[in-house]
């Protein structure tokens, strides 16, 4: 089954493919962040003409793109034991 989502995220962090894979298919948080990541995309995407929106999305954007990240480096830490 195929994830647009899923594929969108890798596509924007492609040396991150093998984590973000493992993370969409385990944690249910990312993938909404993935989800969500693309609505933003896609609303960001049909509102070229109004700037006001466009600047609104593209800002949510980056939040979803530093929450992704966040999960991913946490995902990846040690832990202690």
């Amino acid at each position: 089954m195929t994830h647009t989502s899923l594929t969108l995220v890798i596509e924007h962090f492609p040396g991150l493919r093998s984590e973000v894979g493992v993370l969409f298919a385990q944690d249910e948080v990312f993938r909404d962040l993935c989800e969500d990541y693309e609505a933003c995309s896609q609303a960001l995407a049909r509102h070229e003409s109004n700037e006001a929106l466009r600047r609104e999305y593209a800002a949510l954007r980056l939040r979803l793109e530093t929450e992704l990240l966040e999960r991913v480096r946490d995902a990846s830490a040690p832990r202690d034991q």
